[in-house]
């Protein structure tokens, strides 16, 4: 009988255990997925939501329109009136939904206009108007983010520091919306230009000498940095890795901040062996490394490799931005970002807010931070060394008559072609407007061919406020 009672007891517990679970899962279906369900392309509500509401327009932070539907003839189409300047970003609405037409189609094909408006689409059997979206990019940034890139291949992000706004996000090359129906094999199967790909977000490059950054900050976490000295020869052996500075140049003796400066390969090597693989893995997760980054924008992980068990000459290689490391133009935009902000990183993003018809405002993103990823004191330090790098080291080409600018250079060896040029950075260096990152494959010398993108774009940014 005790043993009935006890059996019966076993029961009546997985029962309720599987209800638990149950309403576990209705909550998590309800509260968590029901955005992503809602916004399927597979979801039949939004076949009839397309039929019955006019897509909303898309915006920028000026309420310039760069994405619309107006009528030809009996059919609805989508109108893109900055081109392919936008495309990474907005995505695209024929074929299959990318982008911010994918992320915000629920919203878009969503109507909030008042009940006055509503009632008159009834009575006069007209569909209704869809919300707007409007983005934190600025659309003549954009273009001319579109403007320096062209004929190049690579990616360019702008970032305003202090709230995460995304102002100007670029990938090149592009495509013209308007030709993607006749040519989307030619464009798929372009595995030379990868036209589609978005390489802001979605491009894995390795850092080069930007990645040098990552390094100061992991040796300036010891008791040693101050009193740091190396002699720079020009080249030197780690085991049986040789790496050499830029044209074999020896520096002499350098410090910390002197190598940044200079962006010495053999001294850098020499203080990422010196710190060693553990800390310096700790470093780079601290900074989201190997992590997703939180956010609404999708983007691939940074990946780092190097661990306590690593080699010798794989801490030497890691710790000048080569070896197995690869980031994303989007992240390294924001590493230049939390140098900029006192060590604070915020969460990235793109859209402002969500208005209806009557440009009356339904949801507004607030700021918010993702944390403190660098001390400040030593974000303090090393945005004094970056304005250093660009008054008079590698990163000179960035330098602007009238505002103070904080940046590093990176030239990234590749095996297949020239290397990648890279800068990032940021200004006014006492109170920080606009942080860039930008990305030239196969451009050559970091300091002559992205360094000058990276100037036009802060100028354009500080001299418009």
């Amino acid at each position: 009988m005790e043993n009935m009672k006890k059996s019966f007891k076993k029961i009546i517990y997985i029962k309720i255990g599987l209800f638990l679970l149950l309403i576990l899962f209705f909550v998590k279906f309800m509260i968590w997925d029901r955005f992503d369900i809602i916004s399927s392309p597979y979801n039949p509500r939004l076949r009839f939501m397309n039929e019955n509401v006019i897509r909303g327009e898309i915006k920028d932070q000026n309420g310039k329109v760069i994405a619309k539907t107006k009528k030809e003839g009996d059919k609805w189409i989508r109108e893109y009136p900055y081109g392919a300047d936008f495309i990474h970003i907005l995505g695209y609405e024929s074929k299959i939904k990318t982008g911010m037409e994918a992320q915000k189609h629920f919203d878009l094909t969503s109507s909030k206009e008042p009940w006055y408006r509503k009632l008159k689409h009834l009575i006069w059997q007209e569909p209704f108007q869809g919300n707007n979206i409007k983005l934190t990019l600025n659309a003549d940034l954009q273009k001319k983010a579109n403007q320096l890139m062209t004929g190049k291949k690579g990616a360019i992000v702008v970032i305003e520091p202090s709230t995460g706004k995304i102002l100007s996000m670029v990938s090149y090359p592009n495509f013209n919306p308007y030709d993607l129906e006749q040519n989307w094999e030619i464009l798929n199967q372009d595995t030379k230009n990868s036209p589609l790909l978005n390489r802001a977000t979605q491009g894995l490059y390795p850092p080069g000498s930007i990645f040098k950054l990552v390094t100061t900050v992991s040796a300036m976490q010891t008791d040693w940095w101050e009193n740091f000295s190396y002699h720079c020869n020009g080249e030197a052996l780690f085991n049986e890795t040789r790496l050499r500075c830029y044209n074999e140049k020896a520096h002499g003796d350098m410090d910390i901040h002197q190598a940044l400066i200079h962006s010495c390969n053999t001294t850098f090597a020499e203080i990422g062996v010196k710190v060693g693989g553990k800390e310096m893995r700790k470093t780079a997760e601290k900074l989201l490394f190997n992590y997703p980054i939180p956010g609404e924008i999708q983007c691939n992980n940074s990946t780092f490799a190097v661990n306590e068990f690593s080699s010798i000459e794989e801490i030497a290689e890691t710790s000048i931005g080569q070896g197995k490391t690869l980031v994303t133009p989007f992240h390294m935009a924001l590493i230049a970002s939390a140098f900029a902000n006192q060590g604070i990183l915020m969460q990235p993003y793109m859209v402002d807010s969500i208005e209806n018809a009557m440009e009356k405002v339904i949801k507004k993103t607030i700021p918010k931070q993702i944390g403190m990823i660098i001390a400040p004191e030593i974000a303090e330090k090393i945005k004094s060394m970056m304005m250093d790098v660009v008054d008079i080291g590698t990163g000179r080409a960035a330098k602007i008559e009238g505002i103070s600018v904080a940046g590093k250079t990176g030239t990234a060896e590749n095996e297949q072609d020239q290397p990648h040029a890279w800068f990032i950075g940021f200004a006014p260096v006492e109170s920080p407007q606009v942080a860039v990152a930008v990305i030239v494959e196969n451009g050559g010398v970091g300091g002559k061919v992205a360094a000058p993108i990276g100037k036009e774009l802060i100028k354009d940014v500080v001299e418009r406020r």
